[in-house]
C-alpha cells in the first residue's frame, strides 16, 4: 500500500504574504501507478514541482510541490488566493501482533 499525505497551503496575491497551511489530509493506494493517476485526475495540468527533504545520506525526492490559482464563488465577493499543495508518499506496511 502507498499512503499519500497532502498538505494544503494558501496565501494572497500580495507578493509579501507567506504560504500558511490551513488542512492536511492522508489518502492510501494500492500502488504509485493508482497514486499518480488521481493525482493526474484532480491536478490536471497544474504546475509540478519536485519536493525534496535532507536526509544523513543527502537530499532525496519524496514527492510534489502542485501549485495554482484557486477561489470560492460560494459567496459575493469572490475570494482568490493562491494554493501549494505539498504532496508526499510513504510505504504503507502491516503490524503484526502476536
Amino acid at each position: 500500500m502507498i499512503k499519500m499525505q497532502i498538505t494544503i497551503t494558501s496565501k494572497s496575491y500580495s507578493p509579501k504574504d507567506q504560504y500558511r497551511i490551513f488542512h492536511k489530509e492522508e489518502r492510501s493506494f494500492p500502488d504509485m501507478k493508482a497514486a499518480k493517476n488521481w493525482i493526474k485526475e484532480n491536478y490536471g495540468k497544474s504546475k509540478r514541482s519536485p519536493m525534496f527533504i535532507d536526509t544523513k545520506d543527502g537530499v532525496k525526492k519524496v514527492g510534489y510541490v502542485i501549485g495554482f490559482r484557486n477561489d470560492d464563488i460560494s459567496h459575493f465577493p469572490v475570494e482568490k488566493w493562491l494554493q501549494q499543495d505539498w504532496i508526499s508518499f510513504f510505504d504503507e506496511k502491516p503490524i503484526y501482533l502476536n
